[in-house]
């Protein structure tokens, strides 16, 4: 029987679930089925390279994350994270080998990360929610951290400070590029639509496929623009400004270009934020 998409991401929600609870097991069973069912679904190569203790296995599927998406922050930022391990000649994923190391008695350091010193029955804390009581610890830094803060990683969990210094300098955005992307995406956008409301708007019909064609375009330049000024910062914050800056600049002259301004608007709000993701 076919499995359906809702089978898929209901594997992957479940590879996660039990990776948060420790079953390393079932969840390399999750996700190397939901990658049998569909090959190119990111989501699972990500978690299958997350499930596995390997280093060489990490590499070989977030290397196969980035060929479906090449754009993807996590992936790119966990394989050079793998990489330099290796190249660093361990093999083993570094929670697995300190694992492998307090049982044996070996306490060596491996990396020059800190790591937290417990006993068996030692009871922990997350660092930011002092009251909760976990057994997870951030891969980075070995700090504990309950199942709310850490975020899994193809290299394990990670604690909020480690997430946001992984992450690449295009995706830190400042108030300040928020508010120049926002003034530069308000001034493009008016100046485009006030000029297609005195044409557009006469067209009738045809004027449908024209902002069919030209919207997304038109989408594309004011992108760039922002671009040039922000230096290429990219995220939900340069998403939410850009995208209110193009309805604050088209918005007062849809009462010349009518519906036809009004989707224009549509497509070119929807193009941007699919841009700056």
């Amino acid at each position: 029987m076919t499995e359906t998409p809702v089978d898929i991401h209901q594997l992957v929600q479940e590879g996660r679930a039990a990776a948060m609870a420790g079953d390393t097991l079932a969840a390399r069973a999750a996700f190397r089925r939901a990658t049998e069912l569909e090959p190119d679904n990111v989501e699972a190569w990500l978690g299958l390279s997350s499930a596995v203790p390997i280093l060489a296995e990490k590499r070989e599927y977030l290397q196969k994350a980035l060929m479906l998406q090449s754009d993807n922050a996590d992936a790119a930022a966990s394989l050079r994270y793998v990489e330099q391990l290796l190249a660093q000649g361990i093999q083993l994923e570094p929670s697995r080998r300190r694992d492998e190391r307090n049982s044996s008695g070996d306490i060596s350091p491996l990396l020059s990360a800190p790591e937290t010193s417990t006993t068996a029955t030692a009871v922990e804390y997350c660092y930011r929610h002092p009251d909760r009581e976990t057994g997870l610890h951030c891969t980075q830094c070995g700090r504990p951290i309950c199942s709310e803060c850490a975020t899994m990683t193809p290299v394990g969990q990670l604690c909020p400070d480690d997430r946001r210094a992984r992450r690449p300098s295009n995706y830190k955005v400042s108030v300040g590029d928020v508010l120049v992307g926002g003034l530069v995406a308000l001034f493009a956008s008016a100046a485009v639509a006030l000029v297609l409301s005195l044409f557009v708007g006469r067209l009738g019909f045809f004027g449908l496929f024209i902002i069919f064609m030209v919207g997304p375009a038109i989408a594309e330049f004011i992108v760039r623009v922002v671009d040039r000024v922000t230096k290429l910062k990219r995220g939900r914050p340069m998403q939410i400004t850009v995208g209110i800056a193009i309805a604050i600049g088209t918005l007062p002259f849809a009462i010349f270009g009518g519906l036809l301004l009004l989707l224009y608007m549509v497509l070119a709000i929807s193009t941007a934020v699919a841009r700056l993701r």
